[in-house]
């Protein structure tokens, strides 16, 4: 795991080399082990490379990249791992290739000698690569299929530069530090943005599952190396249910395996869920010794603490537990979280992901996690929700919305009338359309209001842009064709990635392997939702191995008791930043309806403390960045 930057110079330009230097001590935290920057020219374009390293696989210094060919013609930094590099290792040795190390690095620049831009459809695991092809004067960059490991570029005409992190690029004085407004509505609609554009105007994202060629000519368009495909509405497998079942497991026990390689100890990030519990389970009967897993939880707020599962599962599977506690008091890392993230960190569970990434720290370099078993076997309750309410009259809607006004308000994690809320506000609309409105956070008035009427013409709903491409899959799997391109990278992964790089523990996800998501994507909706059951073939097919609670759980997402801490000590310090003050948001947002929602929050007359989250890390973040 690495942090990787460069620039490329046209035209015979040149930078100073210390500005490198300085871009990689910004990325320390994602490889603290070593540093090493190398300069490479070809005609008029001079090319530098950089990383930091974060020894796990090779752990001597000869595995320091960039890492390069045997004639040093083609060179390559890169940041994840390649779990099949072994694979690939021992074909490149049957067509001549000389290895020096024994780390994954090094099969990049062959795969690329050897097959070009096609080298990144070889590639099984999580990554973001950078490749000199000194031979034909030409930079590669290349990212994973889900956007597990991020990779941002900026182009001027006259430098092209790419990093791990955005940070890394604000340094160099030809980037130009500006807010996107574009992506305001974006932001404050779902509470992350999609890509390509970012918040910074000029800095691009490189899209999952792409790679992106600049040469002395120009910036090429980037292009996509692989694509998930979904069976369509009127599939009919030739295989039974249980043959699915024996797949399923056959494909995890191989994910799970893949990614217990390491020269460093490892772990498991472990919640209460069965995502988390199978690959516990699975890597404790793989693991040569005890495994170790780590949890958190809530003391004083019992609906999110999921800790009495997360230990029941521990003993089940006797793993060396750690757990520990968050408290209100860890507000105090709100402005870690936007140092982190470069950008409004929309996601409250951020907070919790940092501190158990901290704790695994202190044990364990790698931690397994249950991460994309939702979006693979379908687990969100709203994909449950949208089939319900998908054969409900409109009349039903009608109705609900009148009961709901009748039931206390609570705080707890499965309230009642924050579930009837979001279910009964969408109303008897399309299915896509009622969708868009569960996840969206300020929507209509609401949006137009917060931001005093600036909604820029930028799509904000990420559903139509994919619904042509999705008309033959029925309901389900257009939903879970759509969080495939956008929650998944846009949020869950970059949560996930900054928390835990922030701590320099490299994390992975079994559930997002390759196979796995192209078997589990083919398998019909009806063997991953089946009445009120999500994940059913995935519970049917462990359900000799969890303990039986686990296995019929309700579903718990990875959540911090928001409206609890907002009527508290988060509360305070919200008025303290934004209410007794003149905030930075001024500018963008409008202050009297930010005083009313804060209102509403503080008598309990609605729950705001979402909108009222996505409003104090733009605060933040505004702060730490302009």
């Amino acid at each position: 795991m690495c942090g990787i930057f460069g620039v490329v110079c046209f035209n015979g330009g040149t930078i100073d080399e210390g500005l490198l230097t300085k871009m990689g001590r910004l990325l320390t935290h994602r490889g603290p082990d070593a540093q090493k920057i190398k300069v490479y020219k070809k005609e008029d374009l001079t090319c530098y490379l950089g990383a930091n390293r974060l020894k796990i696989l090779d752990l001597s210094d000869n595995a320091n990249m960039p890492m390069a060919n045997e004639d040093g013609s083609i060179a390559a930094v890169f940041n994840g791992e390649i779990y099949n590099y072994q694979t690939l290792k021992q074909e490149q040795k049957n067509r001549g290739h000389l290895f020096k190390t024994r780390t994954d690095s090094e099969v990049i620049p062959h795969a690329y000698e050897d097959s070009g831009e096609a080298c990144f459809s070889l590639f099984e695991g999580m990554f973001a690569a950078a490749i000199w092809d000194g031979l034909n004067g030409r930079l590669v960059l290349g990212r994973d299929r889900t956007g597990k490991k991020p990779l941002f570029y900026y182009y001027d005409g006259k430098h092209f530069a790419f990093a791990s992190e955005i940070k890394a690029l604000l340094i160099l004085p030809f980037v130009r530090k500006k807010i996107n407004e574009n992506k305001l509505a974006e932001y404050f609609s779902l509470g992350y943005t999609n890509g390509p554009g970012t918040f910074y105007e000029g800095i691009f994202e490189l899209m999952p599952a792409s790679f992106l060629a600049i040469d002395a000519e120009e910036v090429n368009p980037a292009e996509k190396y692989w694509e998930l495909e979904y069976s369509r509405e009127d599939f009919k497998p030739s295989y039974t249910f249980e043959d699915a079942g024996l797949k399923t497991k056959e494909i995890i026990e191989r994910a799970v395996a893949k990614r217990l390689a390491s020269d460093v100890p490892l772990g498991v990030l472990l919640s209460g869920g069965i995502d988390s519990a199978i690959v516990t389970g699975v890597a404790a009967s793989l693991n040569r010794g005890k495994l170790n897993t780590f949890t958190i939880g809530f003391e004083k707020e019992k609906s999110f603490d999921e800790r009495a599962g997360a230990r029941q599962i521990a003993r089940h599977f006797g793993t060396n537990h750690t757990e520990l506690s968050a408290e209100v008091k860890d507000i105090s890392l709100l402005e870690e979280l936007v140092k982190y993230y470069d950008t409004p960190c929309g996601d409250p569970s951020a907070l919790p992901t940092y501190l158990v990434c901290k704790l695994a720290k202190q044990n364990v370099t790698v931690a397994l996690n249950g991460d994309g078993g939702d979006e693979t076997f379908a687990g969100y309750d709203r994909f449950k929700a949208a089939l319900l309410a998908a054969k409900l009259p409109g009349y039903a809607f009608k109705a609900g919305r009148l009961a709901t006004k009748f039931i206390p308000r609570s705080g707890s994690y499965n309230s009642l009338k924050r579930k009837m809320e979001r279910f009964f506000v969408a109303g008897p609309s399309g299915a896509l359309e009622r969708h868009q409105k569960w996840i969206t956070i300020f929507d209509g008035d609401s949006l137009a209001r917060i931001l005093k009427n600036r909604i820029s013409k930028e799509e904000t709903d990420p559903g139509a842009v994919y619904l042509k491409k999705s008309e033959k899959l029925s309901l389900l799997h257009k939903l879970q064709y759509q969080n495939f391109l956008t929650y998944l990278p846009g949020n869950l992964n970059v949560k996930m990635d900054r928390m835990s790089m922030a701590n320099s523990l490299e994390t992975r996800s079994p559930f997002l392997d390759t196979e796995v998501l192209e078997f589990a994507a083919q398998l019909p909706a009806e063997f991953k939702i089946k009445g009120m059951v999500s994940k059913y073939i995935l519970r049917e097919a462990y359900k000799d191995m969890l303990p039986k609670n686990i296995l019929s759980g309700r579903k718990h997402g990875f959540g911090i008791p928001l409206y609890a801490w907002f009527n508290g000590e988060l509360g305070a310090y919200f008025k303290n930043n934004l209410l007794d003050t003149v905030p930075a948001c001024a500018k963008y947002l409008d202050l009297e309806y930010i005083k009313e929602l804060f209102l509403e929050q503080s008598t309990g007359k609605y729950d705001r403390s979402r909108e009222l989250w996505l409003i104090l890390q733009f605060e933040l973040w505004l702060k730490k960045y302009f």
